[in-house]
């Protein structure tokens, strides 16, 4: 087989078969049966006695002709025993079953009376399910089988009636021989289907339809019954034809395995396979498992056609063949693999599977491979799939993740700037974050959890988009937001429109900052001077009076508020400057517009609000410093800390006389080159100093 197509030898496929060949009738089954013979000699015997309740044997059942006489034997007496039908039959059949599928050469019998008048060969390749004719054969066709063409055939595969071997003579030893495929015909390719259709069967049967008769001039006068001497007698059946392999075997085993004790007659041929070029079955009709890389084929000629072993990269070792793979493949290969393991897929088992990527440093058929992507599901194009493998061609990585538009990182696992919100249901990955320029810091970002942007000062919202209470004009301006900065007097908080900053005007009052009077209406100035506490200049030391010493912690620091909910704005400013006990702060007044009566006020925080106030004169042009330091008596536990928060120092115009009385003392705002100091009425909790 080696070379190209092979094919088993041909034998008789009736030896060893004597148990699959029956007669539908045969003389003698039941009890001994009496037939005669045409003779014309009126010594010779003309009746006999047929007996086949037993096989035949030449001692002791010599009269038995049961159907498996016909089986040739070679022995010197072999025609001593035929099988012979009962008397006066024409519908006689003789069947062969054989295991398998055989491929059939032809057909020979050799009569022992007259051959039939009329008979007909079938096959049937289902195990007798259905049958076809091979060939009819009759002395006279049209009057036998009158739907049958007598020929002659003009393809290989026509069924006709030959009236060749159907003659009354010769009266013995005629023969009916049936090729399967007629010689007249050049066959081109034998492997084509209704070529093997011709030659391939699992069944024969060999129908007898009709006697030939001799008139009753030929017949004894004093025969009782003329129908003894017309029955069917075979001297020898030959079925001619070979274990059927496709080409793909020289021998063939047994169907089952025959046990020691049973006999094995020599010369019988086989039904199954010994199978070779990767092809397997009892014909070698399939490939074995795992070589179905190209469609099955016979073998023909010198090219094998053998079977190819399919490729899975040594990922899997079952595979099946697909006609439209190799068809696609223009005839390379139409092997698919099933069952890819180690994390692969694919035809050959050489891609790796939905979520792994191909290791750029190993080959596809290394067990370690594929290597699981790590891309957040929710960032990236296909629920967490990377890029399989490394092509140049098509710009790919091994490993890389495909991130949506709004998404970025190794892993597509973090919001681009100015996103937030990484979620697996949005098509981008994240939103937008929609900071307001005009209240959010400069390239700034939002927070990639919450969107919460980065605002300014006095700025507030999720995207910036609104001032903080006390304060308007968000966009307005370059600025960001503007403080109310409400007229203290003339308003009814600090608290205005975020629009167009229009303060709660206390009746009779207009203006955006409520400091004007409505039509018809006026009242006094209401000039003071705000310095924020926020500004001055933190002092050290003790207080000028020594009243109070420093504690351990003499820092100033700022303290920024904001306006919440809820809460009334008592500040005006950012916040508030930190102060320790006995520390102090300096304010720089260089504002005043002419010489008159003021009051200092200070706002400060310690436990509860309060407020100190002095009454000074002070005069234009002139720039003066405010000195004040803050203690208050210490606590229990010395090393606690107190703090007071201040807020800011105005001063207004002293609306009063101008003689006030200050501890049993008048005084009063002199001008000339020698200015004098005012006491002060301070609360208990402040100390003052003034300088100029």
């Amino acid at each position: 087989c080696d070379a190209g197509s092979c094919h088993p030898a041909v034998g008789d496929l009736l030896l060893g078969r004597s148990k699959q060949l029956t007669a539908s009738s045969t003389c003698g089954m039941n009890s001994p049966q009496k037939y005669c013979i045409i003779g014309y000699l009126e010594a010779e015997q003309k009746c006999f006695l047929c007996d086949s309740r037993y096989p035949y044997n030449p001692y002791t059942q010599h009269n038995s002709h049961m159907v498996e006489n016909v089986i040739t034997t070679f022995e010197p007496d072999r025609k001593k025993k035929w099988w012979q039908s009962e008397n006066g039959i024409d519908h006689v059949s003789i069947r062969l079953d054989l295991e398998t599928l055989f491929q059939f050469s032809h057909l020979i019998l050799t009569f022992k009376t007259f051959r039939p008048a009329a008979m007909l060969v079938e096959r049937s390749t289902d195990f007798g399910q259905t049958w076809k004719a091979f060939r009819y054969f009759a002395q006279d066709c049209a009057a036998s089988f009158p739907n049958i063409s007598s020929g002659p055939a003009k393809s290989v595969g026509d069924i006709i009636c030959d009236s060749r071997y159907s003659d009354i003579e010769p009266s013995t030893e005629g023969e009916v021989v049936l090729k399967a495929l007629d010689p007249s015909f050049e066959i081109q390719n034998p492997y084509v289907p209704y070529i093997q259709e011709l030659i391939t069967l699992t069944n024969l049967r060999i129908n007898f339809t009709k006697l030939h008769t001799l008139g009753d001039a030929l017949l004894g006068r004093r025969h009782i019954d003329p129908l003894e001497k017309y029955y069917y007698a075979v001297y020898e059946m030959v079925v001619r034809g070979s274990c059927f392999c496709n080409g793909h075997a020289s021998q063939c085993d047994p169907m089952q395995n025959l046990r020691g004790d049973v006999f094995h007659q020599s010369g019988m041929v086989h039904g199954r396979c010994i199978c070779h070029h990767n092809t397997e079955g009892l014909s070698c009709e399939r490939c074995k498992d795992f070589y179905n890389d190209a469609p099955w084929r016979p073998a023909e000629g010198t090219q094998d056609n053998a079977c190819k072993r399919c490729n899975c990269n040594g990922h899997s070792g079952r595979c099946h063949f697909d006609m439209v793979v190799y068809q696609a493949s223009g005839g390379v290969s139409g092997g698919v693999c099933e069952d890819c393991q180690d994390n692969t897929t694919g035809q050959h088992c050489d891609q790796c599977k939905r979520f792994f990527y191909q290791d750029p440093l190993k080959v596809i058929s290394d067990p370690q491979a594929c290597i699981p992507c790590d891309c957040d599901p929710e960032g990236t194009l296909h629920n967490g799939v990377c890029e399989s493998h490394t092509d140049p061609a098509l710009g790919t990585v091994a490993g890389r993740c495909p991130c949506k538009e709004n998404v970025e990182g190794v892993h597509c696992d973090k919001c681009r700037a100015n996103y937030y919100g990484l979620s697996g249901s949005h098509p981008l990955g994240c939103q937008p974050c929609n900071c307001d320029p005009s209240g959010s810091l400069p390239f700034s970002i939002c927070d990639s959890a919450t969107g919460q942007c980065l605002c300014q000062q006095f700025a507030t919202g999720q995207h910036c988009e609104k001032c903080v209470v006390g304060y308007w004009g968000l966009g307005n301006s370059l600025y960001g937001c503007s403080p109310c900065d409400c007229d203290i007097g003339g308003s009814q908080n600090n608290v205005c429109s975020p629009k167009d900053g229009q303060c709660k005007c206390l009746p009779n009052i207009v203006s955006r900052q409520c400091n004007e009077p409505a039509p018809g209406y006026f009242f006094l100035p209401l000039d003071y001077y705000i310095y924020e506490a926020e500004h001055a200049k933190p002092l050290s030391g003790s207080a000028p009076l020594g009243a109070m010493q420093f504690g351990q912690d003499s820092a100033v620091a700022v303290v920024f508020r904001q306006p919440s909910a809820g809460r009334s704005v008592t500040w005006t400013g950012p916040g508030f400057a930190r102060v320790p006990s006995g520390a102090g702060l300096r304010f720089a007044i260089n504002n005043v517009p002419f010489a008159m009566d003021f009051d200092i006020t200070i706002r400060y925080e310690m436990q509860a609000q309060r407020g100190g106030r002095a009454h000074i004169c002070l005069e234009t042009g002139t720039e003066y410093t405010v000195d004040v330091y803050f203690s208050h008596p210490s606590p229990s536990d010395p090393k606690a800390k107190s703090f007071i928060l201040i807020d800011s120092v105005s001063s207004s115009v002293q609306t009063f006389p101008k003689f006030l009385p200050i501890h049993s003392s008048n005084y009063f705002c002199r001008t000339g080159p020698d200015k004098g100091w005012p006491y002060l009425d301070i609360e208990p909790s402040a100390d003052f100093s003034l300088s100029r």
